[in-house]
């Protein structure tokens, strides 16, 4: 079993999962105590971090009603990095700090709403997937660092994004910008009217851009002892759910489209493609149940640059104008195919498809404890399976020879905010994710 208990990263999924805006107010808590915060401390144990503990502190509602914020810090124990019989033997440990500042309106604008997020983080063990092809295989029972699969180095994973969204004047934000949803113990109860509709005349219709900087370093990677990406986003979001933060009916859909010049330190320039569709569909409730139902996602990616028959040095393992691994038409990790390492596969273009059943039940042992110094509102059941390719190009090849993964999650609502526990089993093994939001 690969444990991932990675809390740590949950700031890399409070707003680019969710880029809608909208301002909540619990029926539950008096007007002067809607702004909540909590902080979760955390450990876990993994092979590429040893045993690693920190604490995420979480702001929902400060400064700006609609804005959340997500501060992270963490630390491991000493590793042996040493990954051959002619290394060097030396000891280093994992540690770092992320951060998440979501919905922030400047004074100057009433439909315009900035967000950031950032990491500078070391790790004495990075799994790096340069050749994550759908038919490549994990090898990491060789002692021989040129053959092990995937490689293993020691090195900083740093990134910066900043997101600048723009609510058009369409659908349910033509006069109102942001809707107040009213929730009672977690489940909105002004929402009957709301979740689904016709496209771009109901719901909320977001354009923006992002900027992206990232600077991978793998200091037993020869070819490129960094792996350095900067650029610009564009993107088409539409949301016609009841409850973004949970929908329980309705659809959403997103566009984006990234681009790498090359320039400055980048490793090489690239382009990709990408659309994501979910959809929502509530279901009868039993008697011992507050909610149910039924979520499905589509996503597929395409990278146009990415050329399979050129390197990017001769005898590399780089290909020509192809996206980083992280970026683009790639798979595995705590949002899709999740039984599998991040960034696990990569490729010109992939599809990707997952169901899950969510039911609430009536039963929440956490509520109206008033030792508790935040709310959580409801606990949520969840069986889920995943499907997805990816390949050289965009044909039927993605269709064939499938990888998939099957599993459970318990997720509560925290702070306003979706906490996951994920538990799933693949080809490859199994994994377990803690994370904030819904992976979809």
């Amino acid at each position: 079993m690969k444990c991932k208990f990675i809390l740590a990263y949950c700031a890399a999924l409070s707003f680019p999962t969710l880029a809608s805006e909208f301002t909540v107010e619990d029926l539950n808590r008096s007007e002067d105590k809607q702004n909540t915060w909590v902080v979760l401390p955390y450990a876990f144990s993994t092979d590429s971090m040893g045993l690693t503990a920190g604490a995420v502190l979480l702001l929902d509602g400060f400064i700006q009603p609609q804005m959340t914020m997500v501060f992270t810090v963490f630390a491991g124990e000493d590793l042996d990095t040493q990954y051959g019989p002619n290394d060097t033997p030396d000891q280093a440990r994992a540690k770092g700090g992320i951060y998440s500042i979501s919905g922030y309106r400047p004074s100057f604008s009433d439909r315009l709403f900035i967000s950031s997020l950032g990491s500078y983080a070391y790790y004495p063990n990075q799994r790096l997937y340069l050749d994550g092809s759908n038919s490549s295989e994990q090898n990491l029972s060789t002692t021989d660092p040129n053959n092990i699969s995937p490689l293993q180095t020691q090195g900083y994973n740093n990134w910066f994004n900043v997101n600048f969204s723009y609510i058009l004047p369409w659908g349910e934000s033509k006069h109102n910008v942001l809707p107040d949803i009213q929730l009672r113990r977690g489940l909105p109860v002004n929402r009957d009217h709301v979740g689904g509709g016709q496209v771009f005349t109901s719901g909320q219709t977001l354009l923006g851009t992002e900027l992206f900087y990232t600077r991978w370093t793998a200091d037993r990677f020869t070819e490129a002892p960094s792996l350095n990406t900067n650029g610009i986003r564009l993107f088409l979001e539409h949301d016609n759910t009841d409850y973004p933060s949970n929908p329980s009916r309705g659809y959403a859909f997103k566009a984006t489209s990234s681009i790498d010049f090359g320039l400055a330190n980048s490793t090489q320039s690239w382009n990709s493609l990408e659309f994501d569709y979910k959809h929502y569909i509530e279901l009868p409730t039993l008697p011992w149940m507050r909610q149910s139902v039924l979520a499905f996602n589509a996503w597929t990616a395409y990278s146009p640059s990415w050329d399979n028959n050129k390197k990017l040095n001769p005898g590399g393992i780089l290909q020509k104008n192809q996206t980083p691994m992280w970026e683009g038409a790639h798979l595995g990790g705590w949002n899709r195919m999740r039984a599998y390492d991040s960034n696990r596969f990569n490729d010109k273009a992939a599809v990707y498809g997952a169901a899950e059943y969510r039911f609430i039940p009536q039963l929440n042992p956490m509520a109206d404890q008033k030792w508790n110094p935040f709310p959580i509102d409801w606990f949520q059941l969840v069986l889920f399976a995943e499907v997805g390719r990816v390949a050289e190009q965009y044909n039927t090849e993605l269709f064939k020879d499938m990888k998939y993964d099957v599993g459970f999650s318990v997720r509560a609502l925290a702070a306003k905010t979706p906490v996951r526990f994920d538990m799933a089993w693949g080809e490859e093994g199994s994994s377990m994710w803690v994370m904030l939001n819904q992976p979809f």
